[in-house]
């Protein structure tokens, strides 16, 4: 038999895919119920204090614009607002916006995977592609206040590449559309800055001359306006003392690449990541050209993305997180580099299905069974992670301050204490929506 089936995979196989892929995004559905923290700690002090001098000044320009750490987090404080302003301050609208974030990237993935897997290949394409970008470390990206900032930046970067690059003829509004994405990444995270050089690349593997001086133009001028108002975020001595660290920026940057799997073994972690920026590189070198179709033009620029926040995130982190540890909240920032790759896989899924249609049928079967198997680990991972956030919050709610707080509840407990006491007068981000789970042994 060398040819495959015309109604594609065999019926059982296409059931026990569908099920593996159900199963896999009912317990990200459940995660973010289970896994949701929605009182403040950590930069949620900081950001009440510039809603209460809002309130003060009435200087909203100020409220939105101004950096925190860097970022411009315009969407993060219009979200805080209207949270306050139509929710009473209880964090729903922050777990709704971050839960859609997460679904739009997810259904983008899937539209791409299934127009690069194509016909009769559509269930695995998508499949995959969609199950990429809802582990359930992601989760946590999505339903704790703090780190939506991410998913915030993220839903835009991956609509920018597929406006630019996407299929159909390109147009004006397209272009638009796409410098108007790329500008809403960076007002999401810092890191949504990745966009311009992604798009830069595919327009310059495309040799759309037009669109890469459009695309240079506007993104310079962007990140030109980005540093406004920077004065007091950026340092100077820090950056020069960065220079000096390039063997802990590059082993920050490889174990970056190396998300989520690399925290499972922070020792070999690197190898991971190397194995990653390796393949990733070879797909940069040889792969999107202009004679490319659609899904592949789109995967070349989402691996770069991710790359770039990786070493973006080398130079800015260095000295401040051990290179080893990466924090898993950054590995959302890798879904664009992990669908990027999927797709170019799929030509050579596509060929191996057609020459032994059993033998990769029975492939999937293991894929299928791998993937709800790893979302059970990501699954428990995310649990207790959050569990774990969720007790010290409430320690600290209940009075207690100890050393082990300072890097997760606030650096300055006197002043979160204060805050505290203001947002329990306040009634502000005072539930849950989930039990407090109980203490370890």
């Amino acid at each position: 038999m060398t040819e495959a089936s015309p109604e594609g995979f065999a019926r059982p196989i296409r059931l026990a895919f569908s099920w593996a892929i159900a199963i896999y995004f009912g317990i990200a559905i459940w995660l973010i119920w289970r896994t949701s923290i929605l009182e403040p700690y950590s930069d949620m002090y900081d950001w009440m204090v510039r809603w209460r001098q809002l309130q003060s000044d009435g200087d909203l320009g100020r409220y939105l614009w101004a950096p925190h750490n860097f970022h411009h987090l315009v969407w993060t404080f219009a979200i805080l607002r209207a949270d306050i302003a139509l929710f009473g301050a209880q964090g729903y609208l922050f777990l709704a916006v971050g839960g859609l974030c997460l679904v739009a990237v997810a259904a983008m993935a899937a539209h791409l995977g299934a127009a690069a897997a194509g016909d009769r290949l559509r269930l695995v394409g998508a499949g995959v592609a969609a199950a990429l970008s809802a582990m359930g470390c992601h989760v946590l990206d999505a339903n704790t206040e703090i780190n939506t900032t991410y998913f915030h930046a993220l839903v835009f970067a991956v609509a920018a590449i597929l406006a630019a690059e996407g299929p159909g003829a390109r147009s004006r509004l397209r272009s638009v559309v796409a410098l108007l994405c790329a500008v809403a990444a960076g007002l999401g995270s810092a890191a949504g800055l990745a966009i311009w050089p992604a798009l830069l690349f595919a327009a310059w593997r495309g040799g759309r001359r037009g669109w890469l001086v459009t695309t240079l133009g506007a993104g310079g001028l962007f990140c030109a306006l980005y540093t406004v108002g920077q004065g007091s975020a950026l340092n100077p001595g820090a950056a020069a003392a960065h220079a000096g660290r390039l063997a802990s920026e590059a082993l920050l940057f490889v174990n970056y690449l190396g998300l989520p799997w690399a925290r499972g073994a922070p020792a070999y972690g690197w190898l991971v990541g190397m194995a990653v920026l390796l393949v990733a590189l070879a797909g940069l070198a040889f792969k999107g050209g202009r004679d490319a179709a659609w899904p592949e033009r789109v995967a070349v620029p989402l691996i770069l993305f991710s790359v770039t926040t990786a070493a973006m995130a080398g130079v800015a982190r260095t000295g401040m997180i051990a290179p080893n540890l990466v924090p898993m909240r950054y590995a959302v920032f890798l879904i664009p580099l992990h669908v990027g790759l999927w797709i170019l896989a799929l030509p050579y899924l596509r060929r191996a299905w057609v020459r032994h249609p059993r033998k990769t049928g029975g492939l999937m079967v293991v894929v299928a069974a791998a993937m709800v198997l790893h979302q059970g680990v990501m699954a428990i991972y995310a649990i207790r992670t959050a569990d774990a956030n969720l007790r010290m919050i409430n320690r600290f709610n209940g009075g207690e301050q100890a050393l082990d707080m300072r890097a997760t509840i606030y650096g300055d407990l006197g002043k979160a204490e204060a805050l505290k006491t203001w947002l329990s007068r306040m009634d502000f981000y005072q539930r849950e929506l989930r039990p407090t789970p109980a203490p370890r042994p």
